[in-house]
C-alpha cells in the first residue's frame, strides 16, 4: 500500500481541500491531485468526488469507508518503525478526562512505573468525545471515561463506580452531614455535569430553568469557588476526601442521592499488536487500585 498516498488522503479529509492539504504538505496542488489518482487506481475505487467550482471536497461512500483503514495503515507503519528501531514493545498511550487522570489514577500510573522496568506511559487529558476519536485512529491505546459513545469500531466495559457527595466550606457554610436536595438553593451551586444520569437527577429536583451562579468543566476550579457564603457542590467521593484532608472541606450526604458515577474502560475492537501486553499489566493494576480503594465499587 502506498504510504505516501494515505498520508495525503488524510490530510485531505482532515482539511476539506485539495489547496489546504497541498499547503499543509507544503507540496503543489498538481502533486496532491497526483498522489490521491495513484491511491484510487491503486485501490481501483472512487474516494473523493471532485465537484467543479466547490472548494469542499465530499468523500464517497467508499473514501468514508477507508478513512480508518488508512488511520490504521499509518498506526501499524509507526509501530513497525518502532520494532526497526528496537523501541521499547511496552508502551501504552492512554487517554482519559482530567478528573480521572489527576485525581483518580495517578497512582495507578505510579505503580506501574516503579514496578515495571522499560515500561512507557504517555497519558493525556481530553474530552470523553475526544477520547473516543483518538481511539477510532489507534492515536491513544485505551480511553478510561465517565460515559459511553456508541461506535462498532471500539468495545467499552464498565469497570467501577463511586458516589457522588456534597461538599461545602465549613468556614464559609454551616450544612448538616446529611443534606437533602430539596432544601438546598441551586444559585449556590458550584456547578460540574457529571453525566447524562447525573444531568437527569440534577433536572429532577432543581429546575433547569434556574440560573447557575457559577458553572465549571473541571474539578480544580471547583474549589475555587467554594470561599462563599452558602456555596456547594457535588463531586465523586474520592476527589472530596483528597480535598478534605488538604483544605479541612466538609463532605455530606445526600438523604436522596445522584446516581454513582461509571467508569468504562475503553479498547479498539482489532487492537495493535504491540498493546496486548501492556494492556493486560494496565489491567491487573486497575484491577488491584478499585479492589484496594474504599471509594471504588466493582462492576
Amino acid at each position: 500500500m502506498n504510504l505516501t498516498g494515505i498520508k495525503t488522503f488524510l490530510a485531505i479529509v482532515e482539511t476539506q481541500s485539495l489547496s489546504k492539504a497541498a499547503e499543509k504538505l507544503f507540496l503543489s496542488q498538481s502533486t496532491v491531485s497526483y498522489r490521491l489518482n495513484t491511491l484510487e487506481k491503486e485501490l481501483n475505487t472512487k474516494l473523493i468526488e471532485r465537484d467543479q467550482g466547490q472548494q469542499i471536497i465530499r468523500l464517497t461512500n467508499k473514501g468514508e469507508e477507508f478513512v480508518n483503514i488508512a488511520k490504521r495503515w499509518i498506526a501499524l507503519q509507526r509501530d513497525t518503525d518502532m520494532w526497526i528501531n528496537n523501541e521499547s514493545p511496552l508502551k501504552l498511550n492512554i487517554g482519559s478526562v482530567d478528573s480521572i487522570n489527576t485525581y483518580l489514577l495517578t497512582k495507578v500510573y505510579r505503580d506501574i512505573l516503579q514496578n515495571k522496568t522499560s515500561f512507557q506511559l504517555n497519558i493525556s487529558s481530553h474530552w470523553s468525545r475526544t477520547i473516543f476519536d483518538l481511539l477510532e485512529c489507534y492515536e491513544i491505546d485505551i480511553g478510561i471515561v465517565p460515559r459511553m459513545i456508541r461506535t462498532k469500531n471500539l468495545l467499552g466495559k464498565p469497570m467501577f463506580s463511586e458516589k457522588l457527595v456534597f461538599v461545602s466550606n465549613p468556614y464559609y457554610s454551616d450544612y448538616d452531614d446529611f443534606v437533602h436536595p430539596e432544601n438546598l438553593d441551586v444559585r449556590k451551586e458550584v456547578f460540574l455535569d457529571w453525566g447524562a444520569s447525573f444531568q437527569t437527577w440534577h433536572d429532577s429536583w432543581w429546575d433547569p430553568a434556574e440560573a447557575i451562579e457559577i458553572a465549571v468543566d473541571t474539578v480544580g476550579l471547583i474549589f475555587n469557588f467554594l470561599n462563599r457564603p452558602k456555596a456547594w457542590a457535588i463531586l465523586p467521593e474520592s476527589i472530596a476526601r483528597t480535598y478534605e484532608k488538604i483544605h479541612n472541606y466538609k463532605i455530606s450526604e445526600f438523604i436522596e442521592s445522584p446516581p454513582e458515577r461509571i467508569y468504562y474502560k475503553v479498547v479498539h475492537r482489532d487492537p495493535l499488536p504491540r498493546v496486548i501486553k501492556p494492556l493486560k499489566i494496565f489491567d491487573s493494576y486497575l484491577q488491584q487500585f478499585v479492589n484496594e480503594n474504599p471509594f471504588l465499587n466493582n462492576l
